[in-house]
């Protein structure tokens, strides 16, 4: 009886990572006003990205809130920079490579966390049965996030102040990028470090104040500042893990 127990656990886990790997090849943008939130786990069933509208976003993780903290803004990001230096330095900010270490503990100390956990974590699960399969990674990530792939069962992008161009693009399209492409920022991307660059096909998402977006697993993104934004983005992430994801 044990073995079977066993037998049946490594079959039904086997089944679920089947279903983790699953990808769309082609996707749309689907779209939901805050107010329905219960219709989610629907839609998760289709892996494409979801945009929410007319959410009241917190005032929570701009950078005048952490201008108030002078002792935050002395945390040393690179050799001989401060995070003080750095966010008043345009030209430098532009191209600076944030570590998911710096973007976790800037989550942690804008108080994103605490405030995701009671008022937008539990209308994210695709069921309030099995909330205690799944955890939750915070961070934030000020001007820009260069290209990563997603790995959790649901990625939220929410946007702190600024506007964004969310660049998404599908699993298959890493082998016309560059070999070492993790943390590239996908505009700055030439024909001489990228030479199938004009083989890429992607789809910018602009995402402003008030609207989130929600990413399944399996896209490559790039983030990135609104060329028309009157600010820099600061773009709040939030991973959603079960306990497949957490292994990949």
């Amino acid at each position: 009886m044990i073995l079977e127990s066993i037998a049946f656990l490594v079959a039904l886990f086997f089944i679920a990572v089947l279903f983790y790997k699953q990808a769309n090849e082609q996707f749309e943008i689907l779209q939901l006003t805050a107010d329905r939130l219960e219709e989610l786990p629907t839609l998760y069933q289709d892996h494409s990205p979801i945009v929410i509208t007319d959410f009241k976003p917190p005032p929570l993780g701009r950078q005048a809130d952490l201008e108030k903290r002078p002792k935050l803004l002395h945390l040393t990001v690179s050799p001989g920079q401060t995070l003080n230096s750095l966010l008043h330095n345009s030209i430098a900010l532009s191209s600076f490579t944030w570590s998911q270490t710096t973007a976790e503990f800037l989550a942690t100390e804008s108080g994103l966390p605490v405030w995701f956990e009671k008022n937008l974590f539990p209308h994210l699960l695709p069921s309030q049965y099995t909330k205690f399969f799944y955890s939750y990674k915070t961070s934030l990530w000020p001007h820009h996030r260069g290209l990563f792939k997603t790995k959790a069962f649901q990625t939220l992008f929410m946007p702190t102040q600024g506007d964004a161009i969310v660049s998404l693009l599908l699993a298959p399209m890493i082998a016309y990028l560059p070999a070492k492409w993790q943390g590239r920022q996908f505009s700055k991307l030439t024909n001489q470090d990228t030479p199938l660059l004009n083989q890429l096909q992607f789809l910018d998402v602009k995402v402003r104040s008030g609207t989130l977006l929600l990413l399944p697993a399996h896209m490559i993104v790039d983030i990135r500042t609104d060329d028309g934004s009157k600010v820099p983005c600061w773009m709040f992430s939030a991973e959603i893990h079960h306990p497949i994801s957490r292994l990949a």
